[in-house]
């Protein structure tokens, strides 16, 4: 058997990969309830099946790069569609700007907590990830960000809004990590969910080092379909198109977002049904004494029981043991160790999800 650690790049061990166990799970038992990932419970509308079936008539063609599709969705930003790539999902937006930019043991900058997926590839490529706690109330540390730059950071990070936590940005905390001219990746992923705060697109205009990127897999309900873009500088997206795999988008994949682009009172109506729910989740979970929910601008909505004297864990468990419910805990942060996460699902499941954490905390007060 031949030596692998010979031939592996030195830095893969510290690597985690993204985990998926609970995806798995899942599918694996059909009757439980999937509030762990933040996927949209409604699914794609007949539209967009049937403009999956149709493009699956050609599907002995390989694809174009979308020249229709890059324009449709430059138009929404008032952009060229040399401003436009378009990826498997945004995954592929993060791991190609983590490619373009991260030598071992360069920097990237990002909030904590934020999506993993942005340390795991970073990790990949040897990178050192620099993660700056959240302020106690959840929001960007921008200052502590502003002294965490060294001259080896290469990329910033920046979840609009961000997930876990929900909120956004405020527009001058981002200016300042905009001007330190490093490159700067804006992940729209969730702004669907909340159109009346304008998409930091235009910037791309003035700043050619900042990228911003969106996915189909949220509002538009599209995670199984695999469909994201990026808006950047037409430099940019040169580099992009150098370092992207040929055919990254499947013809099944374009056809699906450029009819789901074509249904707007459809894209209303799925996030106002998931608003309706972070509203639901909020409002009941505030009623528990020592439990804090977040409000969130995306769907799902992050919560704290430290003050409720109970682990994040100890409530995942209780809930997926007595309903059903997959939910997901998260690691302590500022020493508070209570953080659970509810990724939205249908109205019905919510409210199970919901009553389930009301017994928890009901049988806690019968056994004390």
């Amino acid at each position: 058997m031949a030596d692998l650690k010979r031939f592996l790049v030195p830095w893969i061990d510290q690597v985690t990969p993204y985990g998926t166990e609970d995806i798995l799970l899942a599918w694996s038992r059909p009757e439980l309830k999937r509030m762990m990932v933040n996927e949209n419970p409604i699914p794609p509308s007949e539209k967009v099946i049937r403009a999956i079936s149709e493009a699956a008539r050609m599907g002995n063609r390989y694809p174009d790069n979308g020249p229709r599709l890059r324009a449709k969705i430059a138009k929404l930003y008032d952009l060229s569609p040399d401003n436009v790539y378009l990826s498997h999902g945004s995954s592929e937006i993060i791991d190609m700007v983590m490619r373009l930019f991260v030598t071992p043991g360069d920097e990237v900058l990002l909030p904590n907590p934020t999506f993993s997926l942005y340390g795991i590839r970073a990790r990949a490529v040897g990178g050192k990830v620099v993660a700056i706690d959240m302020t106690p109330d959840l929001q960007y540390d921008v200052p502590a960000m502003l002294r965490a730059v060294t001259p080896r950071t290469k990329v910033i990070i920046v979840c609009n809004p961000n997930n876990p936590t929900g909120d956004f940005i405020p527009d001058e905390d981002l200016q300042r990590l905009i001007d330190l001219g490093i490159p700067t990746l804006i992940d729209e992923a969730y702004l669907e969910y909340h159109p009346e705060h304008e998409s930091k697109a235009p910037l791309i205009r003035k700043y050619n080092h900042v990228i911003v990127a969106h996915t189909f897999s949220k509002a538009f309900g599209m995670a199984g379909i695999r469909f994201g873009y990026a808006l950047a500088d037409e430099t940019m997206i040169q580099y992009f198109r150098k370092m992207q795999i040929p055919w990254n988008t499947t013809l099944l994949s374009m056809a699906a977002a450029e009819a789901a682009l074509e249904e707007e009172e459809e894209l209303k109506k799925k996030a106002a049904y998931n608003n309706a729910g972070v509203e639901y989740v909020v409002k009941e979970l505030s009623k528990i004494s020592g439990l804090k929910p977040y409000y969130s601008h995306g769907n799902y909505v992050l919560i704290d029981a430290t003050d409720a004297g109970v682990t994040g864990k100890e409530i995942v468990d209780y809930v997926f043991e007595k309903a059903g419910v997959i939910l997901k805990s998260f690691a302590p942060l500022r020493g508070r160790n209570g953080f659970f996460r509810i990724s939205l699902g249908t109205h019905e499941e919510n409210s199970i999800c919901v009553s389930a954490i009301k017994r928890f905390f009901e049988n806690r007060k019968k056994e004390a």
